[in-house]
């Protein structure tokens, strides 16, 4: 058989074979229309009856199907497994259907963000499904199309290792959010092991007590005024709010105009359940400079977001305040929001204003651990007025501060502790 016997075959009325007398098995089939195909008969060693098998279209020129040569190779191919008791093409249809049934990292994590985001699951959707979702992206993302169920704990270790030489706290956050992806893949059947599992911890990092100064948060208030190196108003908006009330920054960032109401002298911002950290709904009086920024966000945008992502209708997230104060030169010694939040906290602390009444202030829950239980099921104390009152004082202290007076306002307060 040779290429120019193959170009002469003409059809008959019915099909027909002509066999190659070079390789044994090896045949072309001749339909009535005159198309070519390959065919080759094999018989697995140990195996009784012999098979038959297409290998696909033949052509002689070799460029729309297999040519001669190339169909002889193949034939080899099976021919020499068949004689080691192997079935070379249903070996080969199996890791091809396996390939297309196997979950790949990217689609694990779609799966599981997905699961994180729905309203519907156990608990409500996870405040922080965005961050984890780009968390797991970011940790992974070389590993996209590998099998979800083929990464081991070595390669996660060569992924987190490099991260934790500098940052450490992050490469723990990343080692945690593929844990609990991993976990949840187990129990949902898509994978069979945690490549975590085992994997040692890198630490929470040095625990951070950063406080901002009186002078810092003056230097701060005043660098905001003056545009704060070209950031966008919502952002300083948003970083003055924190300052002002000791939210956390995610709850500021997405505050929504259908949050507030008006109530004369003050305003009240009703963050729902869905966006607290503990799943409870709280009302927070807005005061003084708070009062002052959030009316001015809502001339600016009288419905959706308040606070807005450049050139964008979605509403600010907690990494675009991290972002915006990591790129920029700031007047004073670096910082994050959560330690605006724990300045808040602190100075509170110092004016004597009850713990529980701070805790209200800034989300936390009430008491100790011992005492929780009553707290959650029992006592319905209303402490709208203590944080007002908690929150009027802060209020009074942060504008001496931003005045650069040397007795701030509010030293000679009642205390609220007891």
């Amino acid at each position: 058989m040779t290429a120019v016997v193959l170009a002469s075959l003409q059809p008959k009325a019915s099909g027909y074979y002509v066999s190659d007398n070079q390789q044994t098995g090896l045949r072309v089939r001749v339909a009535p229309s005159g198309v070519l195909t390959w065919n080759l008969v094999y018989r697995i060693k140990g195996e009784p009856v012999a098979k038959s098998a297409s290998l696909g279209v033949c052509d002689p020129n070799g460029k729309n199907g297999l040519g001669l040569q190339e169909a002889r190779e193949r034939a080899a191919e099976i021919i020499k497994a068949a004689r080691q008791g192997r079935d070379l093409l249903e070996e080969e249809d199996e890791a091809r259907k396996a390939k297309q049934e196997r979950l790949t990292v990217k689609e694990l994590i779609g799966r599981y963000a997905k699961h994180i985001k729905s309203p519907h699951r156990k608990g409500g959707a996870l405040r922080t499904a965005d961050d984890i979702d780009r968390r797991l992206k970011r940790a992974l993302r070389t590993k996209f199309d590998s099998a979800a169920d083929g990464l081991r704990r070595g390669e996660v270790s060569d992924l987190l290792e490099p991260v934790a030489d500098g940052r450490p706290r992050e490469a723990e956050k990343r080692r945690q959010v593929i844990g609990a992806m991993y976990r949840w893949g187990l129990a949902k059947g898509y994978v069979t092991t945690d490549p975590t599992a085992g994997t040692e911890s890198y630490g929470r990092g040095d625990p951070r007590n950063r406080v901002l100064s009186p002078d810092e948060m003056k230097t701060l208030w005043d660098w905001l005024d003056a545009g704060a190196d070209e950031m966008t108003p919502d952002c300083i908006a948003v970083l003055r709010v924190q300052l002002c009330t000791g939210a956390r920054v995610g709850e500021i960032a997405s505050m929504d105009a259908s949050e507030i109401e008006d109530d004369g002298e003050r305003l009240l911002w009703t963050l729902p359940a869905e966006r607290s950290k503990n799943k409870s709904e709280r009302v927070t009086p807005l005061v003084g400079l708070a009062r002052e920024i959030i009316l001015e966000a809502h001339e600016r945008h009288k419905r959706g977001p308040l606070f807005r992502a450049a050139k964008s209708d979605r509403a600010l997230r907690a990494t675009d305040l991290g972002h915006a104060l990591k790129n920029r030169d700031l007047p004073c010694k670096h910082f994050t929001t959560h330690d605006l939040r724990r300045t808040v906290v602190s100075a509170m602390d110092e004016m004597g204003i009850a713990l529980d009444t701070i805790a209200a202030v800034v989300g936390h829950q009430r008491g100790t651990k011992d005492t929780r239980t009553l707290v959650q099921h029992y006592s319905r104390p209303r402490l709208n007025e203590r944080v007002e009152a908690a929150l009027t004082s802060w209020d009074a202290r942060l504008r001496g501060v931003i005045e650069g007076l040397k007795e701030q306002p509010g030293d000679n307060l009642v205390r609220l502790r007891g």
